[in-house]
């Protein structure tokens, strides 16, 4: 018999949480309703058809649990182990970035680019992390090959874990772009967001922010174009002969990283504006 004495009411703990939080009644709520969902498996339409309604001791405990986290600004998507990508759900934990809208537009920007190409093309997702660019890719162009590539083997078991979950064929390589890797067969397309963060920037970040993984978000110290570089370096290598390279980039070094392309005689290249205004996307072809 379950003793009811430790129980609470679904709508209590819906005030705990308005009470708890320094957000505002509609945005406590919003976030209640996920916690409920997601954590506990409960409708939250509950709260308004049936507001008396007990809470069992396990659920109460991990909506407790999630405030307590969700007030030290940790994630919820990390809380839930959820980001909602391009209209897929991706598995998401520490080990991994946060999938942001502005890279769904450079998704966007590659499936624009090939929607009325018939031919098999090869792309590689480099630094891929949840796995969320190169998997959504696959699943809206079948007539691409994706391969995933990261220099982490915990990303690496996200990446498998999603491209699972959403039935994809892409492939997965444990690839450091510190090396000079060389694959057999050449790619079509590049794109990755790399780590394009200055140490500079560490205090500027948001407070939830810095619970993502620092390998993800950060570029070596004093060199912000570390891995811009490098996958030239390895475009140079990998890239078929009229392939692209699409990348994230920091709109901070704009003028550094034309200098960095210049440099390697790469001009036909196009910037884009995201959805801020800011230029947050180019493309490089060869």
């Amino acid at each position: 018999m379950v003793d009811k004495k430790y129980m609470m009411t679904i709508i209590e703990l819906r005030n705990i949480y308005r009470e708890r939080l320094n957000l505002s009644i509609n945005e406590c709520d919003f976030i209640y309703k996920i916690i409920l969902k997601e954590l506990c498996g409960i409708d939250p339409i509950k709260i308004a058809l049936d507001p008396l309604c007990l809470i069992n001791q396990d659920s109460k405990k991990k909506i407790l649990k999630s405030l307590d986290q969700i007030s030290k600004n940790y994630p919820i998507d990390y809380i839930i182990n959820k980001k909602n990508f391009y209209g897929y759900d991706y598995y998401v934990n520490e080990d991994v970035l946060i999938p942001r809208p502005e890279t769904e537009e450079l998704v966007q920007w590659v499936l624009e680019d090939n929607s009325n190409n018939n031919k098999s093309k090869k792309l590689i997702d480099l630094c891929s992390g949840s796995g969320c660019i190169g998997i959504t890719i696959s699943k809206e162009n079948r007539n691409i090959d994706v391969t995933l590539s990261d220099v982490s083997e915990k990303a690496l078991e996200i990446c498998n874990k999603n491209k699972i979950k959403l039935n994809t064929c892409a492939k997965t390589v444990k690839l450091d772009l510190n090396s000079n890797f060389i694959f057999h067969n050449k790619f079509d397309i590049i794109v990755s967001n790399p780590p394009y963060l200055s140490t500079n920037e560490a205090n500027e970040i948001g407070e939830n922010v810095k619970f993502e993984p620092k390998i993800a978000l950060f570029a070596p110290i004093n060199n912000p174009l570390h891995f811009y570089k490098k996958i030239i370096e390895f475009a140079l290598i990998n890239l078929n002969k009229k392939g692209q390279i699409y990348l994230e980039i920091n709109p901070v070094f704009i003028r550094d990283l034309r200098q960095l392309l210049s440099d390697f005689n790469l001009n036909d290249v196009t910037f884009r504006d995201d959805f801020r205004g800011k230029k947050r996307l180019v493309k490089v072809s060869f």
